[in-house]
């Protein structure tokens, strides 16, 4: 599997018959074969993980398929698309928060799509393709913040180990998890009990803003996990990984 690291939470997954294009807001898409299966996912509405631009990618790739969750409000593209002669909605699968549901690609192969409950908005995206597990988490995170209250606090916690126990039977291939420095004190508690919690083999941090220096932060505090976090120095960067 090739992961490349676009931008913020913005992840290109490519496997040898598909991609998965996850959280697209800024920064340049990686060419993809006209042979292969795309599947572009939005986990939620805010500006920094939706970009509308994402359905210009129809022009290059008239059969991409977009799963995009429900709280992006779509009426205006869908109409501009329909005065254009295109039927926006056929390629659209709105996602709900905690379902399950198969979903043929245009390569014939089936996906199992699961959503689990974001602790902001929308949802996180649990995939399943031929025996392959990938995981992104959109804004499913365990956001402490210094300014909020004790019951806020306590209330998030609660929310983000709920969802967290989902997932604990779960063998994760390929993780995309929140690792966020604007959350100071506690920006490592969520992708900390994230690794606790998950069985995952190849964990890539993101949401840090472009501090790609919070990564090797964390692994000084946290070498245990040295062999499944990959360290991103940059944008556009490539990782390959085998045996996946």
């Amino acid at each position: 599997m090739k992961i490349t690291y676009i931008e913020h939470s913005g992840f290109c997954a490519e496997l040898e018959d598909v991609c998965f294009l996850f959280d697209y807001y800024k920064g340049a898409v990686p060419e993809i074969s006209a042979g292969k299966a795309l599947v572009v996912f939005v986990s939620h509405k805010h500006g920094d993980h939706y970009n509308p631009e994402i359905f210009g990618l129809l022009e290059k790739y008239p059969k991409v398929q977009f799963v995009i969750s429900r709280d992006v409000r779509l009426k205006w593209k869908i109409l501009e698309y329909r005065e254009k002669g295109i039927d926006l909605e056929t390629h659209i699968l709105a996602a709900a928060k905690n379902t399950e549901q198969l979903i043929t690609l245009t390569n014939g192969k089936k996906l199992k799509l699961e959503t689990l409950k974001s602790t902001d908005e929308g949802v996180a995206y649990l995939l399943t393709y031929d025996e392959k597990v990938i995981y992104h988490a959109g804004d499913l995170n365990l956001w402490i913040w210094e300014g909020e209250s004790k019951q806020y606090n306590n209330n998030m916690r609660k929310a983000y180990f709920t969802e967290l126990e989902k997932l604990k039977d779960k063998k994760i291939d390929v993780a995309f998890v929140p690792l966020d420095p604007r959350l100071e004190n506690h920006a490592f508690d969520g992708l900390s009990s994230f690794m606790e919690y998950t069985e995952s083999k190849h964990v890539f941090p993101m949401h840090f803003w472009g501090e790609f220096n919070i990564i090797p932060a964390f692994l000084e505090k946290y070498p245990e996990y040295g062999e499944q976090i990959k360290i991103i120095e940059k944008t556009g960067q490539v990782f390959e990984i085998s045996g996946i």
